[in-house]
């Protein structure tokens, strides 16, 4: 038994540390920075680090975007865009897709982890009962139409927007085509 640990250990040597990731490098040369009393650097290798995390979470909540129907393209938001324009609300995550055609465009755009979207949902109850909107609802989560952009909120907590030129009826496919169950346990 001994022998066979030892050979364990020796083959484990010889193949070294396992792969490491940017995300891992990132925070071992903020604890060699920290080690080193390096604050400052220590700092700017954990803000970078957490820059790579929300990318990582913002690209799983990219994959809750629907695929292109057919006929209409996908183009897939720039995620570092998306990570600055939500640090104005509060921080959270975010991802956004536009698909167009002939007949015009729409985005779609997800926020989550965001302080702003428990506040929204009070406001599309009480925008849709001001302005005597007819409430939409796909998938049993409630949408406000204000000219042309649907909103909802998913979970209480995961804000869908939908605008663009295309119509209502294009939008609606959209939002039927998105797996709200899933976004749920995001």
């Amino acid at each position: 038994m001994k022998t066979l640990t030892l050979a364990v250990l020796a083959t484990l040597a010889i193949q070294g540390p396992a792969h490491a990731d940017e995300f891992t490098d990132v925070i071992d040369s903020a604890l060699a920075a920290y080690a080193d009393g390096d604050i400052a650097g220590a700092s700017e290798d954990l803000d970078y680090a957490t820059k790579i995390l929300a990318e990582k979470r913002s690209s799983a909540l990219s994959g809750f975007l629907p695929e292109a129907l057919p006929g209409w393209e996908r183009e897939d938001a720039d995620g570092e865009g998306m990570g600055m324009g939500m640090a104005m609300f509060g921080g959270g995550t975010s991802a956004a897709a536009t698909y167009s055609n002939a007949d015009g465009d729409i985005t779609i755009t997800l926020v989550t982890d965001s302080p702003m979207v428990a506040s929204l949902g009070a406001m599309f109850s009480g925008l849709s009962a001001a302005a005597g909107a007819k409430p939409l609802r796909i998938q049993r989560v409630q949408f406000v139409d204000n000219d042309g952009e649907l909103q909802g909120i998913i979970d209480n907590r995961i804000l869908v927007t939908v605008g663009g030129s295309a119509s209502i009826e294009s939008k609606k496919a959209y939002l039927e085509a998105m797996d709200f169950n899933a976004i749920k346990d995001y």
